[in-house]
């Protein structure tokens, strides 16, 4: 089940196991990663810790990997769109209570894929949820997703880890660069010298931090490790916020610990969601200075 990824989805798969064993689970998610298939393998597993939580019962767990469970139900888009009428045969399906396990969940993939009115559809089955239905969306396209849809969503990025959790800093962060040490502490510095920035003084850096910053980087390769270097920073605010001990960032214990004092749980998720989002886009080119300004303001208003 959900152990299964705890290596490469360790934060994401902690905070689910946790919501499951506080039974605070929410009536709407939403994974997004880079692949659709491996998506769906995670929300299956997740389903079964759903169904059934205590229990370890391999027939229930085969139909659900083979999407026979009659208490589990998945959508996928018919042809270029996921129409109207799969929505409407969903919520149809979905009117009893359940009888075999103690939720109904259904699966989305590609949720991206919704058109106009399959969207609208799946709008209202979100804003009046039943206790008894959990929503699963998938998507490997999250900026074709309504925001109508992420905001009543819980959002988890699932894409796999890029980095090799030996412990050593250095070694981590220059994983798959070709940068010399001394450019890698410039780096480093200037990452951790813009979360202490955006963290006090918020969109008001906005001109100093993209002055000094923004003509620096032209580089992909140096914008890639800069913003690797933010959002793992914040992963060990993350860390420490969830009872875990620091990982990456040992030396600069004390200004995690005030990130993560300073910040709710979910903020904090939000940030990271922002930078993974912000970081795919420097594989399409775009604007240095647009993408700090990006960056700045996303952070800014978290």
């Amino acid at each position: 089940m959900l152990d299964s990824y705890l290596k490469e989805q360790y934060i994401s798969t902690t905070l689910l196991k946790r919501e499951i064993d506080n039974n605070k689970i929410v009536q709407a998610y939403l994974f997004s990663g880079n692949d659709i298939n491996y998506l769906l393998k995670y929300a299956k597993s997740f389903s079964k810790e759903i169904i059934c939580p205590n229990e370890h019962d391999e027939q229930i767990f085969n139909e659900i990997d083979n999407e026979t469970y009659p208490e589990l139900k998945v959508v996928r888009p018919n042809g270029n769109f996921i129409k109207k009428e799969q929505l409407l045969e969903l919520q149809k399906s979905t009117m009893n209570k359940p009888v075999l396990g103690k939720k109904i969940v259904y699966i989305i993939a590609n949720c991206d894929k919704l058109n106009a009115s399959s969207a609208n559809s799946i709008l209202k089955f979100l804003e009046e949820p039943s206790s008894d239905i959990i929503a699963i969306l998938l998507t490997d396209n999250i900026n074709n997703v309504m925001p109508t849809i992420l905001s009543r969503c819980q959002i988890f990025n699932l894409n796999k880890t890029d980095i090799n959790e030996d412990g050593n800093i250095l070694n981590n962060m220059l994983n798959g660069f070709n940068i010399d040490d001394d450019r890698f502490e410039e780096i480093l510095n200037d990452s951790i010298n813009f979360i202490e920035s955006i963290e006090n003084k918020k969109i008001n850096c906005l001109i100093k931090v993209n002055d000094l910053l923004w003509d620096k980087y032209n580089d992909s390769n140096e914008l890639l490790l800069f913003f690797r270097i933010l959002i793992y920073f914040y992963m060990d605010a993350l860390y420490i916020k969830i009872g875990n001990e620091i990982k990456y960032f040992k030396d600069s214990k004390e200004k995690i610990i005030e990130i993560a004092n300073d910040n709710e749980l979910d903020k904090i998720m939000k940030k990271i969601y922002i930078l993974e989002e912000l970081k795919n886009e420097i594989n399409y080119n775009i604007n240095t200075k647009l993408l700090f300004d990006k960056l700045i303001i996303g952070l800014g208003d978290v």
